[in-house]
C-alpha cells in the first residue's frame, strides 16, 4: 500500500511538472494563445507517464525590437494528472526554447502553495528573453521540472520532457 500511495503522490508531482511545458508565444501583448501539448514524464516509484498539459502564454510586447526584454507569462489551466494526496507546495521551471532568426531557450518559472487531493494543478509562470536578432523567432514549450512538497513523501521532483512533434506558438516578430 505505501509503494502505491507513493507512486500516486509522484503522480501528482509529475502533473505539476507538466505545468510548464507547453507554452506559446501570442501574436500581441493584450492576446494569450491557447495551447495543448503532450509530454512525458519520469516520476519516482511510477517511472514514465503521459501527460498533457492546457494553458495560454502571453509575450509583451509582441512585436518586439532586438535588444529589448519581452516578458512571457504563462497561465496552466489544466494537466491531465492529478495528485491523490495533498501537495502543500510546488515549483516549476519550464525552458522555453526558440527557433528561426536566432536560436535560444529561456526559463519561465513559478510557485504555489497547497493543491488539494484530487484537484486540478493551475498555476502562472513567468519570464523574460531578449531578443539580439531581427526576424521572426517560434517558441516552443521545452524541458519541463516540478518540484512538490507531498505529503507522506516529502519533496518530489518530476522530469518531463515535451514529445516530437513540437507545436509551435505564435511567431514573436523581432525589428
Amino acid at each position: 500500500m505505501i509503494r502505491s500511495l507513493g507512486g500516486r503522490l509522484a503522480v501528482g508531482s509529475v502533473a505539476l511538472t507538466l505545468g510548464g511545458l507547453g507554452a506559446i508565444v501570442a501574436q500581441s501583448p493584450a492576446y494569450a494563445a491557447d495551447f495543448s501539448a503532450p509530454y512525458t514524464c519520469t516520476a519516482p516509484v511510477l517511472g514514465t507517464q503521459n501527460a498533457t498539459i492546457d494553458g495560454s502564454l502571453t509575450a509583451s510586447p509582441n512585436p518586439a525590437a532586438a535588444g529589448t526584454p519581452v516578458a512571457f507569462e504563462l497561465h496552466i489551466s489544466q494537466i491531465s494528472l492529478r495528485a491523490p494526496v495533498a501537495i502543500n507546495s510546488w515549483s516549476i521551471t519550464a525552458n522555453m526554447d526558440v527557433s528561426g532568426a536566432e536560436a535560444a531557450q529561456f526559463p519561465v518559472t513559478g510557485s504555489g502553495g497547497r493543491v488539494p487531493a484530487n484537484q486540478p494543478i493551475t498555476g502562472d509562470l513567468a519570464g523574460s528573453w531578449t531578443p539580439t536578432a531581427a526576424g521572426a523567432d517560434e517558441v516552443r514549450g521545452g524541458d519541463v521540472t516540478v518540484k512538490a512538497n507531498v505529503v507522506l513523501l516529502g519533496t518530489v521532483t518530476i522530469d518531463c520532457t515535451p514529445d516530437e512533434p513540437r507545436p509551435v506558438g505564435e511567431t514573436l516578430a523581432v525589428s
